[in-house]
């Protein structure tokens, strides 16, 4: 049994240009040509639409696309994305140096129906100050423990170095929105 030699990529290329000159031909009253040009000649895939010159894109959007149709009727205007967003500061009057946060609401019940999109942190603008954060992210803390509760997005945490400095705010953009997926990437570093 004889297989037939696969067409090498030279080949689907020669092909493909033979096409583009017989397009130009056959537009240009060479019908001959393009007439002698089979699609079984054509290897699939070896003539795309990105492949053809400007000039034959150019002349194939004029005969493929129509004129276009009227404009539709303007759509139902959709809610603004921060609606009913709170912009919330906890500010510790005495200063800290340690954790702080501040919710998206001053109840448990309330806070959870928000999801803190951005937060941070403003400390020591006064005097010496050797406060540092060690860590700043969306949650809620449990002092209880000194660890952020599981599943809870609606504040902010600051995790500070210990040092004590003069005056402390915490700050958090909360959204009225809980439907907002937490993706975890990991990096092998």
């Amino acid at each position: 049994m004889s297989e037939t030699p696969r067409k090498s990529k030279r080949s689907a290329a020669l092909i493909a240009t033979g096409v583009g000159v017989a397009f130009v031909i056959g537009s240009a009253g060479g019908a001959y040509a393009g007439h002698k040009i089979q699609t079984h000649d054509i290897a699939k895939h070896a003539v795309t639409y990105n492949k053809l010159s400007n000039g034959l894109q150019h002349k194939v959007d004029k005969h493929v696309r129509g004129p276009q149709g009227k404009q539709g009727p303007q759509g139902v205007k959709g809610d603004d994305g921060l609606a009913g967003a709170v912009y919330r500061v906890e500010n510790y009057e005495n200063g800290g140096g340690g954790d702080a946060t501040v919710a998206c609401a001053d109840d448990e019940a309330t806070s959870q129906k928000y999801t803190a999109i951005a937060g941070g942190v403003q400390a020591g603008h006064v005097g010496t100050n050797d406060f540092a954060v060690a860590a700043s992210f969306p949650g809620r803390m449990n002092w209880d423990t000194n660890e952020p509760k599981a599943n809870r997005l609606d504040g902010w945490i600051v995790l500070g170095n210990g040092v004590h400095t003069d005056n402390l705010k915490i700050w958090a953009l909360c959204v009225p929105n809980t439907d907002i997926p937490v993706q975890t990437v990991n990096l092998d570093n």
